[in-house]
């Protein structure tokens, strides 16, 4: 019943204003913002919140990346150091230094080769702000130097 006298007595307010019986354009036009001004306010909660999960995301995966190299680099770095163990057990200290930067020239070498094998194109930032990869140079007309 409360909802209904709650609409009587709004009536009765409009019928009040407007003597013709319907609400008037003054009390349309304010229950026509004040129901704009909730749905804006609403979808920038919503687009906030869609930001602060978004970056929330971000910053797990940036974590995760992070977390993974440094378990990558460990496991390169005792493999590494294994392999120098082995292939000079008794030399001194250069000599093993040698052997773990040979191993890490051979790993570089490596990753450079299967980089090149699988023709990965190399994003480069150009000092306009622009960034330009070699895919996007080669499929645009024009003379080459």
């Amino acid at each position: 019943m409360g909802l209904a006298n709650a609409l009587e007595k709004e009536h009765e307010g409009a019928a009040r204003e407007n003597p013709a019986g319907g609400p008037s354009v003054t009390s349309s036009l304010e229950h026509l913002i004040s129901g704009s001004q909730g749905v804006i306010t609403k979808r920038v909660d919503l687009a906030l919140l869609e930001a602060q999960e978004m970056m929330s995301r971000f910053i797990e995966r940036a974590a995760m990346a992070g977390v993974a190299i440094l378990l990558a680099a460990g496991t390169w770095f005792a493999a590494a150091g294994a392999l120098v163990l082995v292939l000079a057990p008794n030399g001194d200290l250069v000599l093993r230094l040698g052997v773990f930067a040979l191993i890490n020239a051979a790993g570089t070498f490596g990753l450079i080769r299967i980089v090149q094998r699988h023709d990965v194109p190399i994003a480069v930032a150009q000092p306009d702000g622009a960034i330009e990869s070699p895919a996007s140079e080669a499929s645009q007309p024009g003379p080459r130097n």
